[in-house]
């Protein structure tokens, strides 16, 4: 934008320096004018002629020969420099004094009328003739001296001024040719400000030019890099551009695509459509997937979209097609569905393909049974015969459920050794208790599993929906309470859902509010199982029994409120409650002078899931106690869940303090490897073998066995339910530590046992049998 400004500035300044040179060169030439043309000439040579002519008169008068003609000819000569005088010579300037003397020429003009006559006259013998024209003479010569004189100054004076314009005027020719200079050289730079200006445009589209060709071949080795089909096509859909992954999935190359239409080079109409549809809407169409037949003649699934090409306010000229084999995506896409719906053991449908099928078969109407199925004693095979062994049983049950099935239906398994069927198209219940009843029959012949008979068995519950829920969630709890009550009725059983049932649901919910608000209310207590060592029968600690009366119930039993409360969600809540309240027991007979070990137990749950030891801290934290006087009691089954976590739990607890007690030893759980493993403080023996003693060779020989296994682990044996002499006289000759059951003592409340109590200096005193067989301790 600069230069071009600075072009027209100095444009402009050439021609107005032009212009002023032609002006110069005008007012040059009018002042030459002035000072040459301003009739001194005329009046000059009409003053000569006039002299010449008085000469010829004075000829005449002397009789000369031919004066007479000489005179008119003169005559003639003078008159026509008068009239030259008086019109003048095209000059362009006139003064003011030359425009006097010819307002004086008329009467020139008579005088030298009178003249003309004079030769006539004088010839004639007219003596005064020549008299009147030399008076004629002298007055015209004196009036044309006047003149001339007047246009000589008048010329001087033009001639000063002209000399002066003319200085004026070199000095602006020299003003014009310093801007002619000066606007020359202004060009000059310009153009040459211009021609590096071009350069560098040419330099730079030079540079354009060699990146566009370097992008487009960069373009080029990205598109055939790509691993998706990428073309071009014109208005006609023939192909202007292919990169190699398409025409290697067409097994040709670019130059034998280019110029074909895309229905012949693809086989198919709908490529044709879609470049007609993305030019008609001028926008990309959506992604979609088609079908083609790949290199190889199978089936592939690409995923396609189209594009429009065109310029800003132009209709598109051209499309571009990309296309993404997504064949193998789409077979792990439907292998990952598969996985995420089906059981990864027996191929079934999980609980998610269950609940969604279950849902739909119930929003199309009609009568649909929901049967769950648990396998009897399935955790006996499992923990016996070892997991490979379970997996046998599942999958030979999944085939003989399968065999019992109706088209139509769905066996799912829902996990573990629970599975669930829906049966469609029903007509009537009886149905439902058919299909259960063949379900029953098939699993509960024996399996043969690794050379072995393995007996078993399957409880069913069933729900019949609309009548017993719209939804799969309802028909789930119903069938589920329809199984409890399978199972609590004995192995092999099938049951329907009732109202009875729901009655039942309906209590256990009430029960489960009612052990939130006992544990809100304190309503829970503990009663106190006393312990004693047979060799002297000396009180060595008690065992915490936990008790809830009712206020409408009565005595609830712990192993029907402790399920209420984990079903709940307040088995954390009522662990913390019971540590609480055991150890402010303890602390209390501290106060009172009483050293004295109780043991609480707590859930396998609490062990496997690693809560135990936070629980233990916060308890011991809150109360203020130390955890050497007390014993946590664990029972077998923790080793079922999760062996190496309780483990490591039960580790946690030895360093915190407390002592560790195996319950129920002999119940068929635990392992030897587990005692070598976890050095237990106390192993407690089953009440089931205490009471074979007096009765049972082979069992007093387990018993004794169980002792010396204890006591070379470095632990006490307790034995449970001693409840007869013969018990305890047998108890004591095996060796056995410590004994608890009713012949020694019963539960008693805080109170009572703080009187079987004795200070930590006095001696323990030996009673008499039952109850009253500890009279001080």
């Amino acid at each position: 934008m600069v230069p071009l400004i600075g072009a027209g500035f100095a444009a402009l300044v050439f021609v107005a320096s032009l212009v002023i040179s032609a002006r110069q060169l005008a007012s040059h030439a009018a002042l030459e004018a002035a000072g040459h043309r301003v009739g001194v000439w005329e009046s000059s040579q009409a003053l000569l002629e006039a002299a010449r002519l008085g000469t010829e008169i004075e000829r005449l008068a002397a009789g000369r020969p031919g004066a007479a003609r000489a005179v008119a000819l003169r005559y003639d000569i003078l008159w026509s420099r008068l009239v030259a005088l008086q019109e003048g010579d095209g000059e362009t300037h006139r003064s003011p004094t030359l425009l006097s003397v010819r307002a004086d020429l008329p009467a020139l003009f008579t005088i030298l009328a009178a003249i003309e006559t004079v030769p006539a006259a004088h010839l004639a013998g007219d003596a005064l003739a020549i008299g009147r024209a030399h008076d004629a003479l002298a007055a015209l010569v004196l009036r044309l001296g006047d003149a001339n004189r007047a246009l000589q100054h008048d010329q001087r004076r033009g001639t000063e001024e002209a000399a002066v314009g003319l200085r004026r005027l070199h000095r602006a020719f020299a003003l014009s040719l310093v801007g002619l200079i000066a606007s020359a050289t202004l060009l000059s730079a310009l153009l040459y400000l211009l021609w590096r200006r071009a350069s560098g445009l040419l330099q730079r589209a030079e540079a354009a030019q060699a990146r566009a060709g370097m992008s487009e071949r960069l373009l080029r080795v990205v598109v055939d890099a790509l691993p998706v089909m990428v073309s071009a096509h014109d208005r006609e859909g023939r192909f202007v551009l292919a990169n190699a992954a398409l025409a290697g999935f067409h097994r040709t190359t670019e130059a034998n695509l280019v110029g074909q239409g895309i229905a012949d080079a693809t086989g198919t109409a709908e490529d044709a459509a879609d470049i007609a549809a993305a030019l008609a809407s001028g926008t990309q169409l959506p992604f979609r997937e088609v079908s083609a037949i790949g290199p190889d003649g199978t089936q592939r699934i690409l995923l396609t979209t189209t594009a429009p090409v065109a310029d800003p306010g132009t209709p598109a000229s051209a499309v571009v097609r990309i296309s993404l084999d997504i064949s193998e995506r789409k077979e792990a896409e439907e292998q990952i569905r598969y996985m995420a719906e089906h059981d990864s053991l027996t191929g079934l449908a999980n609980r998610l393909l269950f609940t969604r099928r279950l849902n739909h078969a119930l929003a199309e109407g009609g009568m649909v049974a929901l049967h769950l199925i648990d396998l009897d004693d399935f955790k006996d095979v499992n923990d016996t015969m070892g997991h490979a062994a379970g997996d046998a049983l599942l999958m030979a049950a999944t085939s003989r459920m399968r065999a019992c099935l109706k088209p139509g239906d769905m066996l799912a398994r829902l996990g573990g050794d629970e599975f669930a069927v829906v049966q469609v198209g029903i007509t009537r219940v009886d149905e439902a208790d058919a299909a259960a009843a063949r379900i029953v029959r098939a699993l509960g012949a024996p399996y043969a599993i690794d050379g072995a008979s393995v007996p078993a068995g399957a409880s069913v519950g069933i729900a019949i929906g609309p009548a017993d829920g719209v939804d799969g969630p309802s028909m789930l709890q119903r069938a589920d309470i329809a199984l409890y009550r399978a199972k609590a009725a004995g192995r092999g059983q099938s049951r329907r859902f009732s109202c009875t049932m729901a009655a039942a649901l309906t209590d256990q919910r009430r029960l489960e509010t009612d052990v939130q608000q006992a544990l809100e209310r304190g309503e829970l207590h503990f009663d106190y199982q006393p312990k004693f060592r047979l060799s002297d029968l000396s009180l060595s600690g008690c065992e915490a029994l936990l008790r809830w009366t009712h206020p409408t119930r009565g005595e609830v039993p712990p192993n029907i409120f402790v399920p209420a409360a984990e079903r709940a969600g307040l088995s954390v809540r009522l662990a913390r409650v019971t540590l609480e309240m055991a150890l402010r027991q303890q602390q209390a007979w501290r106060a009172q002078g009483y050293g004295i070990a109780v043991a609480v137990n707590l859930s396998a749950r609490h062990i496997v899931s690693g809560q135990a030891p936070d629980l233990l801290r916060d308890a011991l934290e809150a109360t203020g106690c130390r955890a050497e006087r007390l014993e946590i009691e664990v029972t077998e089954d923790v080793f079922i869940r999760d062996p190496e976590a309780a483990a490591k739990t039960l580790a946690k607890l030895r360093e915190i303090g407390v002592r560790l007690a195996l319950d129920d030893f002999g119940t068929g759980y635990a392992s030897l490897g587990y005692l070598q493993q976890l050095p237990f403080d106390v192993i407690k023996l089953d009440r089931s073998f205490v009471a074979g003693l007096g009765t049972s060779l082979r069992t007093e020989r387990i018993v004794d066995a169980v002792v010396r296994i204890a006591h070379g682990l470095g632990a006490r044996l307790v034995a449970e339910g001693v409840e007869s002499a013969v018990h305890l006289a047998r108890l004591r000759d095996i060796g056995c530590d410590e004994g608890q059951g009713y012949l020694l003592g019963r539960p008693l409340a805080p109170e009572a046992l703080a009187r079987l109590m004795v200070p930590a200096a006095a001696p323990a005193v030996r009673g008499g049998a039952g109850a009253s067989l500890i009279t001080a301790a």
